[in-house]
């Protein structure tokens, strides 16, 4: 590509490569061992660990290979759920699930992606292949009924559905002597994006009662800054409510709203209680899948919290 064209075209400066000795169990297992460090939690006390990558391809699965890396006890579940960029909202629900249940007390949900050894020179045009950067995120999601100070978030519910007639827009398959058949049609699904975040985001807001106007952040998957910059301003918000994250590491697959939810995280967390505000959650996938859900901060109600 000619230089300069992902920062004039995208938006994107830079992007985050893992290095040479990373990968996704690398990169998950660091997430996940930061996320239990900041819950004070232990891996012993995990009961499933729930993983999601569009790029780890390998056998035994990522969940299985970061349930040794954490040393979990025996009896915790291993499981992977697909989706892509929604994979992290999949997870969350599924975890979700599974505390409501009962079936679950603290449940790990881990992302992780690494474009840069799949959407290589050579096996994808550079237009598509550079929007994309590598990264994980983790959370623990614990019932507040474990005693927990309640001092972190509440999730609310979550909607899904596949607006499948915009499924040509992306299409990626494998060809052969290791290639990949890419068929991406930008201006198409930049349209379909911004147009379903939009609803997706309404929907929540509604389903939620919660005013986008009163919302502290939104944690929503980030295909690169300039579509970002337009829902910001069709959903009639501050751009500063939405994490620069693929400004400065691009487009993270299943981990970009993972990312942007931990920088929201973060920011909220150096505020009083009182002062924190609800997070919205909405992101895409191929197909086109979507989906969206929000938290707001801990109460104290018996409900899983993150």
């Amino acid at each position: 590509m000619p230089i300069g064209k992902l920062r004039s075209r995208a938006g994107i400066e830079s992007l985050a490569y893992a290095a040479e000795d990373e990968n996704e169990v690398a990169l998950g297992a660091k997430a996940a061992q930061e996320a239990l460090q900041a819950a004070s939690c232990g891996a012993q006390q995990l009961d499933w660990i729930i993983a999601t990558s569009e790029t780890h391809h390998d056998y035994p699965s990522l969940s299985a290979q970061l349930h040794s890396r954490l040393l979990a006890r025996e009896n915790c579940g291993a499981l992977d759920v697909g989706g892509a960029c929604l994979g992290l909202l999949n997870a969350v629900v599924l975890a979700q699930s599974l505390l409501r249940s009962g079936q679950a007390r603290t449940v790990a949900v881990v992302t992780a992606d690494v474009h840069s050894r799949t959407l290589t020179p050579g096996r994808v045009a550079g237009e598509f292949g550079g929007l994309f950067g590598d990264g994980a995120s983790a959370f623990i999601l614990r019932h507040a009924g474990n005693g927990n100070s309640g001092s972190g978030y509440s999730l609310g519910d979550f909607l899904f559905g596949c607006a499948g007639q915009y499924a040509a827009a992306i299409q990626v398959s494998d060809a052969k002597e290791g290639g990949l058949n890419v068929r991406f049609d930008g201006e198409a699904l930049s349209r379909a994006a911004i147009n379903r975040m939009e609803k997706v985001l309404t929907a929540v807001e509604l389903r939620s009662g919660i005013p986008r106007a009163s919302v502290g952040g939104f944690a929503t998957h980030q295909p690169n800054p300039r579509l970002v910059a337009l829902l910001a301003k069709q959903c009639g918000v501050s751009p500063s409510t939405f994490p620069p994250i693929a400004r400065t590491s691009g487009n993270l697959g299943s981990s970009t709203c993972g990312a942007a939810l931990h920088a929201t995280l973060q920011s909220a967390s150096s505020r009083a209680r009182s002062e924190r505000k609800p997070i919205f959650l909405a992101s895409l996938g191929p197909g086109l899948l979507y989906g969206g859900g929000w938290l707001t901060p801990q109460d104290g109600s018996r409900s899983p919290k993150s």
